[in-house]
């Protein structure tokens, strides 16, 4: 007897449902709902009812007019996983929104912060002005 024609219970679907809901993480689900109801909107407002690696780049590419390549990459995560959840589609596999994610970052320049040294901590303790600075050097 082929085990797939077996219909199942509606408490082990009730239970599976309720156990896809869990994996979405608890403290950001709410974010990662609303990212969902965006890209749905999106779909309904394009009339697009299949989803495949075209739908995900169109998308993106409206996107990275408004977004920058970091807010990208995190609204491709959380559709990634709330897709899985929802459609059962895993979009990792299509290789075009992530190579145009990639290329969103190429003109990303990142900010060197500004580190005190040792000499600089030294020449303020030294030449900053008691009457003004003093609370700050008895912190430091």
């Amino acid at each position: 007897m082929d085990s797939r024609n077996i219909p199942v219970s509606e408490d082990i679907l009730n239970a599976a449902c309720e156990a896809c809901t869990s994996l979405l993480p608890a403290k950001s689900k709410e974010k990662y709902e609303k990212t969902y109801g965006v890209f749905c909107q999106w779909r309904e407002a394009k009339k697009v009812k299949n989803l495949d690696e075209n739908v995900m780049m169109a998308y993106f590419y409206e996107k990275a007019k408004v977004l920058k390549a970091s807010s990208l990459w995190s609204t491709y995560s959380m559709l990634k996983s709330t897709i899985q959840v929802n459609e059962n589609i895993d979009i990792s596999q299509h290789k075009k929104p992530i190579a145009f994610l990639k290329r969103q970052n190429d003109t990303y320049l990142p900010k060197k912060s500004k580190v005190l040294t040792i000499e600089n901590v030294t020449k303020f303790l030294n030449d900053a002005p008691d009457e003004i600075f003093l609370l700050i050097k008895v912190v430091l």
